[in-house]
Formats: C-alpha cells, sequence, structure tokens
C-alpha cells in the first residue's frame, strides 16, 4: 500500500495548541492553565473525479438527466476552489464498440483550469452515446485506466497521489466485469492504488446513480418490469460511504449535491486531538463564527471525534478555519 500521504496542513498556530492536524499525526498538550485552543488550517483540495457511465442501448433519457444535473456538481466543487480532474470512461469493453477502458476524447481529461469546465465536462458525458455493449463491464474499464500502464501512458498526468478519487457511476444495470473477485477484491484494488489517510479515511469514495433495490417503480426494462439493482457498485458505495440515487428520477441535482457534499466531507472533515467539552467547541470561519448546524453550519461527530461542515458552511481550500475549544479532560 501507498505510504499514508497528508489529508490537512498546519498554517499557523494560535492560543496554544488543541486541534490535530491529523495528517501529520501532531498532538500537543494543553498547559493546564489554558481554557481553550485552536489552530488555523488548510486542507489538501485536490480531487480527481472519473465518470463511470453505462453506454448501452436505452440510455439516453438517463444520460439527459444526468447531464442536466452535472454543472451544478461541477460549479460547486469549483466554487469550493478544488483543484480537479476530470475525466469519462464507458461501460462497454466488448460488442462493436468497445470504447471503454480509456478516457473518452481529447483531451484526455479536464481540470479547474479548463474554459467553462461544466460545460466541457457535461459534453464529454454526451458523447458517450448509446451504442455501447449491453454487457456493462464498468468496473473492467475502470481498472483499466487506473493501471499505471495507463496513467504512465495514455492518461499520463491525470492521477495524483495525494488527490482524492471520487468515482461516480451511471448504470441501469449491475455490473459484469470479471477482472476482480466481487465488490471486495475492487475495494482492496483501490486501496491498493490509493491508499488512506493518516487519520485511516479512505482516500477514494465511490458513488453510484442506479438501480437500487428489486422493489419500486425503477426498473432496469420498464415495459418488461424487470430490475436490476447494480448489487457490486452498491457494495463499493457501502464500503466507501459513498452516495447512492435512483437513476429513475427525472431531476438528478439532488444526487449531485449529495455527491458534491460527500466529497467536501471526506477532505474537510478535522479531527481534534482530545475529546472536547461539546458546549465549549466554537468554529470559526474566515474570522467569523458560525453555528452548530447540520444544514448551514457544523456538528460534531463523536464516532470519529471530528468536527464536520454542512452547507454553505463548507470552507473553500483558501478560507481561514479555526476551532476552540476545551477538553473534557481539563482540570
Amino acid at each position: 500500500m501507498k505510504q499514508q500521504l497528508m489529508k490537512r496542513t498546519v498554517l499557523s498556530v494560535a492560543l496554544g495548541f488543541g486541534l490535530m492536524a491529523c495528517s501529520q499525526g501532531q498532538n500537543f498538550s494543553l498547559p493546564s492553565q489554558s481554557n481553550n485552543f485552536g489552530q488555523n488550517i488548510i486542507y489538501n483540495n485536490k480531487v480527481d473525479v472519473i465518470f463511470v457511465v453505462d453506454n448501452s442501448s436505452g440510455m439516453d433519457q438517463v444520460n439527459a438527466n444526468w447531464r442536466a444535473a452535472v454543472p451544478t456538481l461541477v460549479n460547486s466543487l469549483l466554487g469550493q476552489k478544488l483543484d480537479l480532474h476530470m475525466a469519462v470512461v464507458t461501460s462497454s469493453m466488448g460488442g462493436t464498440n468497445p470504447n471503454g477502458g480509456k478516457f473518452l476524447g481529447t483531451p484526455k481529461f479536464f481540470t479547474s483550469r479548463t474554459s467553462n469546465l461544466a460545460s466541457a465536462i457535461t459534453q464529454r458525458i454526451s458523447e458517450v452515446g448509446t451504442d455501447g455493449s449491453d454487457l456493462e463491464r464498468g468496473l473492467d474499464s475502470l481498472s483499466r485506466v487506473l493501471k499505471p500502464s495507463y496513467q504512465t501512458g495514455e492518461g499520463a498526468g491525470f492521477l495524483r497521489e495525494d488527490a482524492l478519487l471520487a468515482v461516480i457511476s451511471l448504470s441501469t444495470e449491475d455490473d459484469k466485469s470479471s477482472d476482480y473477485t466481487g465488490s471486495a477484491g475492487f475495494a482492496a484494488y483501490l486501496d491498493q492504488i490509493k491508499g488512506t489517510y493518516d487519520d485511516g479515511t479512505r482516500r477514494w469514495t465511490l458513488n453510484f446513480i442506479g438501480i437500487l433495490s428489486l422493489s419500486g417503480g425503477c426498473a432496469t426494462v420498464p415495459e418488461m418490469n424487470y430490475r436490476e439493482p447494480g448489487v457490486r457498485w452498491l457494495d463499493l458505495a457501502t464500503l466507501s460511504n459513498g452516495v447512492t440515487a435512483s437513476i429513475c428520477s427525472t431531476d438528478l441535482s439532488a444526487a449531485a449535491k449529495n455527491i458534491r457534499a460527500r466529497i467536501a466531507q471526506i477532505i474537510t472533515d478535522f479531527k481534534l486531538s482530545k475529546i472536547p467539552q461539546l458546549e465549549t467547541v466554537k468554529v470559526y470561519l474566515n474570522g467569523k463564527l458560525i453555528s452548530r448546524s447540520s444544514e448551514n453550519g457544523w456538528d460534531y461527530v463523536p464516532e470519529r471525534n471530528v468536527i464536520r461542515f454542512y452547507g454553505s458552511a463548507i470552507p473553500s481550500a483558501d478560507a481561514d478555519i479555526r476551532i476552540d475549544f476545551t477538553p473534557a479532560s481539563a482540570n
């Protein structure tokens, strides 16, 4: 597994030390006479995004619905001032148009510096078509573009060692790939490629828009009332705490917003060095005290001892973040 890399970086320190830069493993003790402590922080804002798009027959309307939502996702990520790489692969590894296993189009990927990035990636997704193989092998396609042989060749420059890898898959069926045994095998493959942050968080997340269950009105082939949940995709989403959404929704903007929130959560969760007295926690964003709120503020996740941001309080990459608190163990 690759060496663990930094998730967040300490910019400066004030009022003593009490928030751990979890990426560096620092843990500073608090002088007994101090009542609160904190530090200013920046975070690693690199995110490599791969859209895995089912291009089998019957995907016309579904792909159109997704393209309508993509600008919501892209523009919100840009608004957070993330350093983005974005590419598209198809699920077609055979048939008359085996265009999977490689980044679609030229250039092979776009970046935050691409002019009108939202329009560019939306147009690229529209180019997948619906003439791909009906034997969807999206995971095989994904694995091929992540291999060192591809990343040092045609895909050179896309995959960055210290970036979060965010996979977004769109399909009306389960995956039929053969390269890896089950979802756990593919998760292990991604773990090997990406490793984890120093706090143990996986440096990859998989999000799935598809058929979620055998019940309900969402069907793979509506006229036959046939449903094929994307079990392998769903398992990988569960393993990485990714977002899942029904592909039958005509408005996928909510899914786009939730995926953005999940990406933000991974890179902006701030682990505290000690258990806090919750009533003493104060969080400042660009010098302004923000409220505790799971809608547009912050909240505390006791299971991981982290501060998590929500909604309009999600900090941009250049934001000044400060967290002060008194530890529960303080005298």
